[in-house]
């Protein structure tokens, strides 16, 4: 379903200004959150929530729910000044290099390049523990 999600909802070409869909994405920890939910019989829909239940119960290794609660908070502090600024919901950075220069400062960087390497390591922090979730899940 997740490799759907990302193959359908992602613009091709677009993946890494996916920040919702594409790998990496919010939807990744999504999934994290969901099927934690099912498989410890948690009765919880806020993700905010489950990751911070997550920590709190130690349900992934040692500084991976920290890692991910960060990551998360970030793309969707991402997402909310996105919205404000298009007034709707968002789930890819802009092409313009001028607006996504406008994103970038938004989002407290001094430069694009600096925003988008810390885009990446949000994004390859989450997708990494999203594989070793679903990877022990098999």
């Amino acid at each position: 379903m997740r490799a759907r999600i990302e193959k359908e909802r992602t613009p091709p070409g677009q993946g890494a200004l996916a920040f919702k869909t594409g790998s990496g994405g919010l939807i990744d920890v999504e999934f994290i959150a969901q099927a934690t939910c099912l498989e410890r019989g948690w009765r919880e829909t806020n993700t905010s929530r489950v990751l911070e239940r997550i920590r709190t119960e130690q349900v992934l290794p040692p500084g991976s729910a920290e890692e991910l609660i960060e990551s998360y908070r970030q793309l969707r502090r991402l997402e909310c000044i996105l919205r404000r600024w298009s007034f709707e919901g968002e789930a890819v950075l802009p092409v313009d290099p001028a607006a996504y220069y406008r994103v970038s400062v938004r989002c407290g960087f001094d430069t694009p390049e600096a925003f988008a390497t810390a885009l990446e390591s949000w994004r390859k922090a989450i997708r990494t523990i999203y594989l070793k979730v679903f990877a022990a899940a098999t």
